[in-house]
C-alpha cells in the first residue's frame, strides 16, 4: 500500500511538472533565461498549431470578463512545447473589459481585427520582434491613448487604429513602407504625427477625420497619396508636399480650413476633383505650368487664391 502511495505521489507531480514549469534559453544578451512554459488545460486561451515549433493564439479563447491578460512565450500541448508567435485573427475582438493586456517577445504578427473594440483598453506594448500590423488590428479601441510601434515593423494594415479617439500621438518606426486606408482614420485626438523615410504610400483616408491634427511631416519618398488621405483635418495648419508626389487625388484636403499656405511643387502633374475644396483660408502656389497640369473642376473650389508660378 505504502509503495502504491509513493508511486502516485510520483506521478502526480510529474502531472504538476508538465503544467507549468520553467524553461532555461539563451536570452538575446547572451545570458541564460527563466521562461514560464503554460499547459494549455492550465489556460483559458486556446492556440492553433501552425508549425513544429510555433503556435498562435486564436479567436476561441473566452475574454469575457478579463481585465488583464498576459500572453504566455510558450505553451505546451500534448506535452511538446511550442512559442507563441502570432495574435490570430479577431483573437480579443470586442473584450470590451480588458483594459491591459502583456505580450511576449516572440511574437511576430497580429493579425486582422486582435483587438478591435476592445473599448477599454489603454495602453499595449507590441513587441520588437512583430513585423506586421495588420488590418483593423486595433480599429475602435477608444480608450487607447498610447501606443509604441517597434522598428521591425513594415507595414500598418487598413483600419488598423480607425476610431482610437484618444489615441493623442504615435511613432511610426522607419521600417514602415506603407501606410494602409483609413489606417488613422477619425482618431480625433490625435495631435502630430511623423512620418518616417521609408513610407511611398499613403493610403486612401489614412488620416481622414483627425480633426485636431495640427502638423504632419511627408517625405520625400512618397509618391502617392490616396483620395481623401487627410480630409476633415480642420486643425492643419500647414503641410509639406514633397518633390516625388506626381498627383494629389480628389478630396485630398478637402475641408482642412485651417490650412492657409501650400506649395504644389513641379512634378505634380493632376490634381483631383475638389482636392483643396472648401480650404477657405488657403493661398496656393503652384511650381508648375497650367499646361503641365491636369486639374479636375472644383479641385481649388473655396479657396482663398491660387497661384501659378509659370504662366
Amino acid at each position: 500500500m505504502k509503495k502504491k502511495l509513493i508511486a502516485l505521489g510520483a506521478l502526480f507531480a510529474i502531472c504538476l511538472s508538465m503544467l507549468a514549469t520553467d524553461m532555461v534559453v539563451k536570452g538575446k544578451n547572451g545570458k541564460d533565461q527563466k521562461i514560464n512554459v503554460v499547459d494549455t488545460s492550465e489556460t483559458f486561451l486556446r492556440f492553433k498549431i501552425l508549425s513544429d515549433s510555433t503556435v498562435e493564439l486564436t479567436n476561441e479563447s473566452s475574454c469575457r470578463g478579463h481585465e488583464s491578460i498576459t500572453i504566455p512565450e510558450k505553451v505546451r500541448i500534448e506535452g511538446k512545447v511550442y512559442t507563441v508567435t502570432s495574435i490570430g485573427y479577431e483573437a480579443f475582438y470586442g473584450c470590451s473589459s480588458l483594459t491591459s493586456i502583456n505580450i511576449p517577445e516572440g511574437l511576430t504578427s497580429i493579425e486582422y481585427g486582435a483587438f478591435s473594440g476592445c473599448k477599454s483598453l489603454t495602453s499595449i506594448k507590441i513587441p520588437e520582434g512583430v513585423t506586421s500590423i495588420g488590418e483593423s488590428a486595433f480599429e475602435r479601441c477608444r480608450s487607447l491613448t498610447s501606443i509604441n510601434i517597434p522598428k521591425g515593423v513594415t507595414s500598418i494594415g487598413m483600419f488598423a487604429f480607425k476610431e482610437c479617439s484618444s489615441l493623442t500621438s504615435i511613432k511610426i518606426p522607419e521600417g514602415v513602407t506603407r501606410i494602409g486606408s483609413d489606417a488613422f482614420r477619425e482618431c480625433s485626438s490625435l495631435t502630430s504625427i511623423n512620418i518616417p523615410k521609408g513610407v511611398t504610400s499613403i493610403g486612401e483616408a489614412a488620416f481622414s477625420d483627425c480633426s485636431s491634427l495640427t502638423s504632419i511631416n511627408i517625405p520625400k519618398g512618397v509618391t502617392s497619396i490616396g483620395y481623401s488621405a487627410f480630409r476633415g483635418c480642420r486643425s492643419l495648419t500647414s503641410i509639406n508636399i514633397p518633390k516625388g508626389v506626381t498627383s494629389i487625388g480628389i478630396f485630398t484636403f478637402k475641408e482642412c480650413s485651417g490650412l492657409t499656405s501650400i506649395k504644389i511643387p513641379e512634378g505634380v502633374t493632376s490634381i483631383g476633383k475638389s482636392a483643396f475644396g472648401g480650404c477657405s483660408n488657403l493661398e496656393i502656389v503652384i511650381d508648375n505650368s497650367k499646361d503641365n497640369v491636369k486639374v479636375v473642376d472644383g479641385a481649388f473650389t473655396g479657396c482663398k487664391s491660387v497661384t501659378w508660378l509659370k504662366e
